[in-house]
């Protein structure tokens, strides 16, 4: 009973194998072959291909198998035989579909190698035109910051962004990427804009111009020049109570700065600085926490 189930197994797959016809794999395996070919038609396909010892190999064992699938179906006289010869086709057939894929890639790849330094090149041409710019807002920036400029809270606040984006763009570093400068010069751009508007529109009729050594002093504390900004008003009385008032606040202000960059260590600093705080508060100053630290807006309270 075994033996004849066996048999009628074996008899069942006979059947099948010679039902799939061979000739459809052989032919099947023939068009991959030429597909494979057709790439070598190409100059740097076949440049790749014959500096490919593994590749040169491959084919020959793709050829061999497709060789050795068409003489079994030619002296096939079993299905067994048949099934055989489907089966080298089909081996064949993989054999140069890898070959063409492996090639294909190689290809890919050495096109992007190729391409790389133009890339490269398009991207440092990029970012040297980016720093250019950046160092033509800069300097822009700084021309801003020496004129003469009335001291309300919005050019106030308007000068503190464009120090900061000067700022910025001083520290970047010589091997910063193309988003690092592009950030930096759109910093400059939007803040040297804002203040150009500011400055550029006609004061209110009330308004009048800070003294001089208050706007030298408003640049050199937008500009972190915090001892500059303390030295400029060692006497802060300056004719008018909204130019004294304000000469207190930056000094104060100043004064803190200094005295947290020293590791707050200096407590003569720091009382000097709490003292402008309460002359400004006895003049009515209210100082705006757009330009000043949260920290030093707190000895107002």
């Amino acid at each position: 009973m075994r033996r004849a189930t066996l048999a009628l197994v074996l008899l069942t797959w006979a059947f099948q194998a010679s039902a799939q016809d061979p000739g459809s794999a052989i032919a099947a395996a023939a068009a991959a072959k030429g597909r494979f070919e057709a790439l070598l038609a190409d100059p740097q396909m076949a440049e790749l291909f014959a500096a490919a010892p593994r590749l040169r190999k491959a084919r020959k064992q793709a050829e061999a198998k497709l060789v050795l699938a068409q003489d079994t179906l030619a002296s096939a006289r079993t299905p067994w035989e048949r099934g055989a010869a489907r089966e080298h086709a089909v081996a064949a057939r993989i054999a140069f579909e890898r070959l063409e894929a492996e090639l294909r890639h190689r290809w890919e790849k050495a096109q992007a190698l190729r391409a790389e330094p133009d890339i490269r090149a398009r991207e440092q041409a990029e970012l040297t035109a980016l720093r250019a710019e950046a160092k033509s807002l800069a300097a822009r920036a700084r021309q801003l910051l020496d004129r003469p400029a009335p001291a309300t809270p919005e050019v106030l606040e308007t000068r503190g962004a464009v120090g900061r984006a000067l700022q910025a763009f001083q520290a970047l570093a010589p091997d910063a990427s193309a988003d690092a400068v592009r950030l930096a010069r759109d910093m400059l751009a939007q803040s040297t804009r804002a203040l150009e508007r500011l400055l550029e529109s006609p004061p209110a009729p009330e308004a009048h111009p800070a003294p001089e050594k208050l706007q030298r002093a408003v640049a050199a504390f937008l500009a972190g020049d915090y001892q500059r900004t303390v030295e400029l008003l060692a006497i802060p009385e300056l004719g008018s109570p909204e130019a004294t008032r304000i000469a207190y606040l930056l000094r104060g202000a100043a004064r803190f700065s200094l005295w947290v960059e020293g590791g707050e260590q200096d407590r003569a600093l720091y009382d000097q600085a709490l003292a402008d705080v309460k002359a400004c508060q006895k003049l009515g100053a209210s100082p705006d926490a757009a330009v000043f630290s949260p920290r030093f807006l707190a000895l107002f309270h």
